[in-house]
C-alpha cells in the first residue's frame, strides 16, 4: 500500500507541477510580451526556463548530440519522431534555436496554450478543406521564409509499437515551399520508455541530424531520407511497410 501510495504521488506531484509551471511561464511570458512587443523573449523563456523545469520534475536527464549541425542563422523545418508527451519540453531543450508549432487552428481556443501560441507567432493550419490547408501552408512558408524554425512530427500520432510510421507528406510540401532545410532529430530512451508514476529518473538521448536541402531532391526521396535518418538517430529502424 506505501509503494502504491507513493507511485501515485509521484504521478501527482508530476502533474501538478507541469500544469501549474506552465501557467505560470505563459502568464509570465505574456507579461513580457507587453512590454517588449517582442515574441522572441517569450518564445526563448520556453526554451531556457519552462522546458528544463518540467524535464527536471518529470524526473529526466538529457543528452544531446550533433548540435554542430544546426546554423543559428538559417530556419528549418525540424522534423522528429513522436513517442510522448515529453517530445516538445525534450526538443525546446534540446535545440538551441527557437523553435515553433506549426498546428491545428482549433488549438487556439484552448485557454492559456491557444493565448500563448497565437500571442508568439505559432503557425496556424486550416485543415477543415483543401483550398484552406493549401492557403494555410503558404502563409506558413512565407513565415518560415523571414526565420522561424518549426517543429513538425511526420509521423502525425505518438508511436505505438515503438518504431517509426510513415511519413505523411506535409512537412516536406512546407519546406519546399519555403525553400528551407530540413532538419533530422531522432529521440531516443536508452534506459526504457518514460513513465509518469515512475520513481526512477531516465535519460533521453536527442540526436540531431545533418540539414537536407528541401529542394534538392524529388518529393518522395526527400521524404524516405528524412525518414532513414530520423530512423537511424531515433534507434528506430525497422524499415518502412
Amino acid at each position: 500500500m506505501t509503494s502504491f501510495n507513493t507511485i501515485g504521488l509521484v504521478a501527482l506531484f508530476r502533474a501538478l507541477s507541469v500544469v501549474v509551471w506552465s501557467i505560470l511561464m505563459i502568464s509570465s511570458s505574456l507579461v513580457v510580451l507587453l512590454f517588449t512587443w517582442n515574441p522572441k523573449h517569450s518564445v526563448t523563456m520556453a526554451r531556457t526556463m519552462w522546458a528544463p523545469f518540467v524535464l527536471w520534475s518529470c524526473g529526466i536527464k538529457l543528452v544531446v548530440k550533433g548540435l554542430e549541425n544546426i546554423d543559428p542563422a538559417q530556419p528549418y523545418v525540424l522534423v522528429s519522431n513522436h513517442q510522448s508527451y515529453l517530445d516538445i519540453p525534450v526538443l525546446f531543450r534540446a535545440v538551441t534555436i527557437n523553435l515553433y508549432f506549426v498546428a491545428k487552428k482549433e488549438l487556439k481556443k484552448i485557454p492559456f496554450l491557444g493565448w500563448y501560441m497565437m500571442a508568439t507567432g505559432m503557425i496556424f493550419i486550416d485543415r477543415s478543406n483543401r483550398a484552406k490547408s493549401i492557403a494555410s501552408l503558404q502563409r506558413a512558408a512565407k513565415l518560415i521564409q523571414k526565420g522561424k524554425s518549426v517543429i513538425m512530427f511526420p509521423e502525425g500520432t505518438r508511436s505505438k509499437d515503438g518504431y517509426l510510421a510513415e511519413f505523411k507528406k506535409g512537412p516536406f510540401m512546407l519546406a519546399r515551399q519555403a525553400d528551407v532545410h530540413v532538419l533530422p532529430v531522432g529521440i531516443s530512451e536508452p534506459d526504457g520508455h518514460w513513465k509518469i508514476n515512475s520513481l526512477k529518473r531516465i535519460t533521453i538521448e536527442v540526436n540531431v541530424g545533418k540539414p537536407v536541402e528541401a529542394n534538392s531532391l524529388v518529393v518522395g526521396e526527400l521524404i524516405q531520407t528524412a525518414h532513414d535518418e530520423v530512423a537511424v538517430l531515433s534507434n528506430r529502424t525497422k524499415s518502412l511497410k
